[in-house]
C-alpha cells in the first residue's frame, strides 16, 4: 500500500512537473489567480490586539470570569496610574513636591480634555452622578488642596497624618508610597522617594444616568493625558520631578509600535535571506548566463503570495490574526528557500544527466517534488496541532502558519518550476539575466546543450562536493559511528534536565520595545515598590442570597477571612465601599429591615440619584427600574502582590476554592489571574503539543518512507526540541505563549533538514554505506547546508530586535538552525546507515529502500 501510495504521489509530482515545462506561463497565471482568488478573503480579516483576548486560555476560569463579568456589569474597570519621583532623588514629601503633584492632580482632573471635548471627570470611576470621582492616591489627606497642604506643612503634622492612617486606621502607605524612609527606633515615615498617584476610569460615560459606553472617547483622553503628563511634562526642565506613567492602553500601544519598529527587520531579514538564495544559485563558467539569480528573485513574490493566501483563507473562514502573526513571513521565508534550493538542486541534476525537454521537471518534481511535500506535509500538520488549543493567539498563529505552508508547497511545485523552465530557455538561448525587464546577450558563448540521453548507464556521475569528500569517512567510520550518535544522546540527556528547571511566564516589559515608557515603570515599581503592584480585585457573586440571613451572614465570614490574607489591602469595598452597605444603611435610614424588605426596594434605591450609580456592582434579572431580584453582584477590594504569575495563580486558586468550598456560587475576578491561568498551562500545553507534532511526522513518515528512516526522522527531531527546550533555559528563556509559537515553528525548520538527508539516502546510488553516504552528502548535503545558512543569515537579522519577545524567536530560530543541521548532515546519516539494509541487486537502479 505504501509502494502504491509512493509511486501515485511521484506520479503526481512528475505530471505537474511536465505541465510547468510544457506551458509554464499558464502554470505561473493559474497560480496567480489561485492566489488571488484566495486572497479577496483579506477584506474580511479582523486584527486582534487585546492582550487578555489572545493570550488568556478560553477553557480556564479566568477567562470564563471575564466573559461573565464583561456581559453582566455596566461598565470595564480601566485606570492611569503615574509615579512621581523627584528629579534630585530626595524627598517626594517635601512642601515644593507636593505642591507640583497636586498642581499635576488639578490640571489632570479639572483641566485636560481629549478632542471630543471629554474630560477625565466624565469617565472616572464614581459611584454616582451626583457624587465625586473615586481617586485614591496620598493627596487625599490635604483634600486635594494646596492651601490646606501648605498649612498641614507649617505645623508640621504632615507625617503625624501619614503615621496615624497606617497606625490607626491600618491603611499601608506602601500603597501610595514608595521607597519609604522610616525612624530607626520607631518605624514612623519620615520621607520616600516617590508617590503614586492612580486614577480610576470606566469605559462608560459616568456622568451620565445610564453610562453608555463610550470606548473610543476614552481612548481618545489617554492618549492626550499620556501626551500631557509624561512626553510633555518630562520635556519640561522647569519641573521638580519625573513621571512615570501607564493607561490601559498603554501596553497594546507598545506592542503596536514594536510591530512597527521592527517590521523592518523582519523585512530585512527576508530580503537577506533571498539575497543568499540569489547568490547560491550563480554559477561558472558563464556565469552571466548559466546563472539563476533573478530566477531566485521569485522568491519575494512566493513568500508575497503564501502570505496573501494565508491572510485571505483567514479571513473567509473568520480567523482573526494578532502581531505575532509577522513572525510567519520570516518562517515562510525561510522554508520558503530551502524547498526552491531543493527543486532547483534536482532540477540541475536532470539537466547534469542530460534529459530531454519534457522531462527535466517531471523528473525533478518526481524525486524533490517528493522531498519537498513530505518536509511541507509536516510542517502544514505541526502548525494545525496547535490549532487545537485554547489560547487565541495560538491558534491564530498556528492557523496562519498551516496556510502560509501548504500554499508554500502548492507554488513551490508549480510557480517556481515553471519560473525555473523560463530561465533555463533564456539558458539555451544563450541570454544573459534579465534586468529591469530587459535581457542582455551574454558576453561569452554558451556551451552547447548536452545530447538528451535517457539510458540510465549512460547518465553522468554526480558531482563530487566538499561536504561529501570531508564529512563521507567520519560518518562511516566505526569510530564516528559511535561517537557521534552517543554525544547526541549525551547532549540530549543533559537538556532535558535543564528543560525541567526552566520557569514559565513572560513578564510585560518583554512585549514591548526596550526603550518603552512601560518598561520605565515597571523598573520604577521593581526599585520602590520590590516589585509588588496594587490591584483592583472584583469578588463576584451569582444569585440572590441577601434576605438570607445565614447567607449574608456567611458571606460577611468570607470578605473577614479575604481582608486577612496577606495580599489583601484594606476592607472590602475599597475607598467608596459597596452597593450591598450603601443599600442596606439606605433601608435602615428609611426604618427596613434588611432582610424580610430587602427585594421590595431594590427599584426604588437603583432608581433614586444619590443611590443609582451603584448599578456598576449590580445586575438584576430584570430592569433596574423593576428590579425584585439581583442576577449578580461584585464587591471591590485591594489586592497587592508581586509582579509574578505563579503567586497570583496561587492567589487565585486559594480565594476561588475557599469561596466555594462556603458553598457560593462565586469567584474572584482580576484581569491578572487570566494571565497567571495562561503561565499555569503552558508547560503542560508545549509538552503534548511537540509531543503530538512528533507523533504526526512520525506517522506521515512510516506511511510514505521506509519505515527505519521514518524512525530516524523522529529522534532527530525528537533530539533538536529537547536541545531547544534545554538551551531555552540555558539562555534566560521561559517557557510562554512566544516561545510557544517559537517551537511549534521549530518543528517545521528542523524535519527538513532530516527528511532531505533520509529522502536522498533512500532513493540514491551506491552500493557500500561509504558510496551511499557519499552520494547523500554530494546530492543534499551542500542543499541543507545552503537552506541552513541563508535561514541562519536572516536569523541573525533578528537578534537587533527591539524587544525581548522577538529575540526569543531570534534564539530559537538560531538554536533550530545549528541543531537542525548538526543532526541533519552528521547524526542523520549514521542512524540511516544503521537502520536501513543495502542490497547491491535491489539497490542499483532502485527508488526503494530495503526494509530491515
Amino acid at each position: 500500500a505504501r509502494g502504491k501510495a509512493l509511486a501515485a504521489l511521484e506520479g503526481f509530482m512528475a505530471t505537474v512537473g511536465g505541465a510547468s515545462e510544457s506551458r509554464p506561463w499558464l502554470m505561473i497565471l493559474f497560480s496567480i489567480i489561485m492566489t488571488l482568488l484566495a486572497a479577496t478573503g483579506m477584506g474580511n480579516l479582523e486584527v486582534k490586539t487585546s492582550a487578555f483576548d489572545l493570550w488568556v486560555p478560553t477553557n480556564m476560569d479566568a477567562y470564563q470570569n471575564f466573559q461573565y463579568v464583561t456581559e453582566n456589569f455596566l461598565s470595564t474597570n480601566r485606570g492611569t496610574v503615574l509615579l512621581y519621583e523627584p528629579r534630585d532623588g530626595g524627598n517626594a514629601l517635601r512642601e515644593e513636591n507636593l505642591a507640583e503633584a497636586l498642581q499635576i492632580h488639578k490640571n489632570l482632573t479639572t483641566d485636560t480634555f481629549s478632542p471630543s471635548g471629554l474630560g477625565y471627570n466624565d469617565i472616572c470611576d464614581r459611584v454616582s452622578p451626583e457624587l465625586p470621582c473615586d481617586v485614591s492616591n496620598i493627596l487625599m489627606i490635604f483634600g486635594y488642596d494646596t492651601s490646606t497642604m501648605r498649612t498641614m506643612a507649617d505645623a508640621g503634622i504632615i507625617y503625624s497624618t501619614l503615621n496615624d492612617l497606617e497606625t490607626v486606621q491600618n491603611l499601608p502607605m506602601s500603597i501610595y508610597l514608595g521607597g519609604i524612609e522610616r525612624d530607626a527606633d520607631t518605624d514612623l515615615i519620615v520621607g520616600a522617594k516617590i508617590l503614586r498617584l492612580v486614577y480610576a476610569m470606566s469605559a462608560s460615560n459616568t456622568t451620565h444616568p445610564e453610562r453608555p459606553e463610550i470606548l473610543k472617547e476614552v481612548n481618545e483622553l489617554e492618549d492626550t493625558l499620556q501626551d500631557k503628563f509624561y512626553w510633555d511634562f518630562n520635556a519640561d526642565s522647569s519641573r521638580l520631578a519625573n513621571i512615570r506613567m501607564i493607561t490601559t492602553k498603554s501596553v497594546d500601544d507598545e506592542i503596536g509600535r514594536l510591530i512597527k519598529v521592527d517590521s523592518v527587520l523582519f523585512v530585512a531579514s527576508i530580503i537577506a535571506i533571498v539575497f543568499i538564495l540569489c547568490c547560491t544559485f550563480i554559477k561558472s563558467p558563464n556565469g552571466a548566463v548559466r546563472s539563476r539569480f533573478v530566477a531566485g528573485l521569485s522568491a519575494f513574490v512566493i513568500i508575497m503570495f503564501s502570505i496573501m493566501f494565508a491572510f485571505g483563507m483567514m479571513g473567509s473562514i473568520g480567523v482573526p490574526m494578532n502581531s505575532i502573526c509577522i513572525m510567519i513571513c520570516f518562517v515562510v521565508a525561510g522554508v520558503g528557500v530551502d524547498d526552491m534550493i531543493v527543486i532547483e538542486n534536482f532540477y540541475s541534476k536532470a539537466l547534469e544527466d542530460g534529459l530531454p525537454k519534457g522531462k527535466r521537471m517531471s523528473e525533478a518534481l518526481k524525486h524533490g517534488g517528493l522531498s519537498v511535500f513530505l518536509t511541507s506535509a509536516s510542517s502544514v500538520l505541526a502548525f494545525a496541532s496547535g490549532t487545537g488549543l485554547y489560547i487565541p493567539g495560538i491558534v491564530q498563529f498556528c492557523t496562519c502558519g498551516s496556510l502560509c505552508f501548504f500554499w508554500i508547497f502548492f507554488l513551490s511545485i508549480t510557480f517556481f518550476p515553471a519560473v525555473l523552465v523560463l530561465d533555463q530557455q533564456r539558458v539555451e538561448a544563450n541570454m544573459a539575466q534579465c534586468l529591469c525587464c530587459c535581457c542582455l546577450s551574454g558576453s561569452a558563448t554558451a556551451p552547447a546543450e548536452a545530447p538528451a540521453k535517457t539510458d540510465e548507464s549512460t547518465k553522468k556521475k554526480l558531482k563530487s562536493t566538499r561536504a561529501g569528500e570531508m564529512l563521507t569517512p567520519l560518518l562511516t567510520s566505526s569510530l564516528g559511528r559511535m561517537i557521534i550518535p552517543l554525544l547526541c544522546v549525551a547532549f540530549a540527556g543533559a537538556n532535558g534536565y535543564f528543560l525541567t528547571l526552566n520557569g514559565t511566564g513572560l513578564s510585560v516589559t518583554d512585549v514591548v520595545p526596550d526603550d518603552s515608557y512601560v518598561v520605565e515603570l515597571v523598573e520604577t515599581t521593581d526599585e520602590f515598590w520590590t516589585g509588588r503592584l496594587t490591584r483592583g480585585l472584583q469578588m463576584v457573586f451569582k444569585g440572590d442570597h441577601y434576605a438570607d440571613e445565614a447567607e449574608v451572614t456567611k458571606m460577611m465570614e468570607y470578605f473577614t477571612w479575604v481582608e486577612e490574607q496577606w495580599y489583601i489591602v484594606g476592607v472590602t469595598g475599597a475607598s467608596s465601599g459597596h452597593w450591598y452597605g450603601a443599600y442596606v444603611a439606605w433601608l435602615e435610614a428609611k426604618g427596613l429591615n434588611r432582610y424580610t424588605d430587602f427585594h421590595d426596594h431594590l427599584a426604588d434605591f437603583f432608581s433614586e440619584p444619590a443611590t443609582k450609580g451603584w448599578r456598576s456592582q449590580v445586575t438584576c434579572t430584570t430592569s433596574y427600574e423593576t428590579c425584585t431580584e439581583i442576577k449578580c453582584a461584585q464587591f471591590p477590594i485591594i489586592q497587592s502582590s508581586a509582579i509574578d504569575t505563579a503567586e497570583l495563580y496561587v492567589i487565585e486558586v486559594e480565594m476561588n476554592d475557599k469561596v466555594e468550598a462556603m458553598g457560593f456560587d462565586a469567584f474572584n475576578f482580576l484581569d491578572e489571574f487570566g494571565y497567571a491561568d495562561a503561565d499555569s498551562t503552558i508547560e503542560l500545553s508545549t509538552l503534548q503539543n511537540l509531543s503530538f507534532a512528533l507523533a504526526v511526522v512520525l506517522i506521515l513518515m512510516i506511511l510514505l518512507m521506509h519505515s527505519g528512516a521514518a524512525v530516524c526522522i523522529f529522534f532527530c527531531v525528537l533530539f533538536i526540541d529537547i536541545d531547544l527546550l534545554g538551551m531555552l533555559y540555558l539562555w534566560g528563556v521561559t517557557l510562554s505563549s512566544v516561545s510557544f509559537t517559537g517551537l511549534v515553528m521549530s518543528i517545521g525548520l528542523s524535519v527538513d533538514y532530516n527528511v532531505h538527508i533520509a529522502h536522498a539516502f533512500l532513493h540514491g546510488e551506491g552500493e557500500t554505506l561509504q558510496e551511499r553516504t557519499k552520494y547523500t552528502l554530494d546530492l543534499m548535503g551542500g542543499s541543507v547546508l545552503k537552506g541552513g545558512l541563508t535561514t541562519f543569515i536572516g536569523t541573525v537579522v533578528l537578534s537587533m530586535a527591539s524587544s525581548t519577545a522577538f529575540r526569543i524567536f531570534f534564539k530559537i530560530c538560531f538554536g533550530t538552525v545549528v541543531f537542525g543541521i548538526i543532526h541533519g548532515v552528521f547524526l542523520m546519516p549514521i542512524l540511516l546507515g544503521h537502520m536501513i539494509t543495502l542490497k547491491p541487486s535491489i539497490m542499483k537502479g532502485s527508488t526503494v529502500a530495503v526494509e530491515p
